[in-house]
């Protein structure tokens, strides 16, 4: 990996890994989660509107592939989107961000299911199985309530993770034709189209700060996280190869930890170390990181097209 995509791919991590505490400072101002998740897909949508422009003539126009486009913009963002924001009502940003990353194993069971690969390697259910353990130490007495129940904050990221991670499987095996650049801005403008009014209508942003910190979070979340990080990624995808850019899925949850902690002064206690150790060991054998395999034997993953979700949500 050359310096150039090592920066991208730092850049890449440290935009999503940024997400969560940009989700927390909306919802804590007030905004509510379908409020919030209309920010990301709508000024996302536009971020993109550009680049969508210019690729204009790979847009799908066949009436089955834009219904199964519209569906992804429910699956993929609209839903997923929505109990991000709800589930951070609940749970701190920094335990959002390692509970995000259970999207792989939720890759990996779908993908046995829908697209009837092969069946899971024994080194893979050993990951499942650290995963789901990294999870239950989230539930330690560390994590601080904010509003409700840790559970079912952790719940409602565990559902978005599996909406991802289902949408994911289903690109890869029903859209795979569809150029990247139009896959992720339809999905996003699409979601955007669902999204808007009903927050508008619902009365989401009434009441909500709108300050500086807010605004930023605002443009940050939506202009930079699902806009322009999207396109690095594309590009690195590109240049590097999927195998190397899959590296962001390990290096977010650090992030978000340390910002939760540094921004929110969230607290760090023994159960967010533990559980994100177990997950990322979990992510690695699930995913089959190049450096374990002289190690261990594992069958390779499946690979999913690059723009078909909005990693690290």
């Amino acid at each position: 990996m050359t310096s150039r995509q090592l920066a991208a791919l730092l850049l890449t991590a440290c935009i999503w890994g940024g997400s969560f505490l940009y989700i927390r400072v909306l919802v804590d101002a007030g905004v509510e989660p379908i409020g919030v998740a209309a920010i990301r897909t709508t000024i996302g949508g536009l971020s993109l509107l550009p680049f969508a422009w210019m690729a204009r003539d790979r847009f799908p126009r066949q009436p089955r592939t834009l219904a199964v486009l519209g569906v992804l913009s429910l699956t993929n963002f609209a839903v997923p989107w929505t109990l991000v924001a709800v589930s951070e009502e609940h749970i701190n940003s920094s335990v959002a961000s390692i509970v995000n990353s259970a999207m792989p194993f939720w890759t990996a069971i779908f993908a046995v299911i829908l697209t009837r690969a092969d069946k899971l390697a024994g080194a893979q259910v050993a990951g499942l199985t650290l995963g789901f353990l990294g999870v239950a130490a989230l539930l330690g007495s560390d994590i601080t309530d904010v509003g409700g129940s840790s559970m079912t904050g952790i719940v409602l990221m565990l559902a978005a993770t599996a909406f991802a991670g289902v949408s994911s499987v289903a690109i890869r095996r029903w859209m795979s034709q569809v150029h990247p650049l139009p896959l992720a801005f339809g999905q996003i403008a699409g979601a955007s189209a669902l999204l808007l009014p009903a927050a508008l209508l619902s009365g989401a942003y009434t009441g909500a700060e709108a300050g500086a910190a807010e605004v930023g979070s605002a443009l940050a979340l939506g202009g930079l996280g699902s806009g322009f990080a999207i396109v690095i990624f594309m590009w690195l995808i590109s240049s590097a190869g999927p195998v190397r850019a899959a590296v962001v899925t390990y290096i977010i949850p650090p992030i978000g930890v340390f910002l939760g902690w540094a921004v929110l002064d969230e607290p760090i206690g023994w159960n967010l170390v533990a559980g994100l150790a177990l997950i990322a060991a979990g992510v690695a054998l699930v995913q089959g990181v190049p450096g374990l395999r002289p190690w261990i034997r594992l069958s390779p993953p499946p690979t999913v097209e690059p723009a078909d979700s909005p990693a690290g949500d």
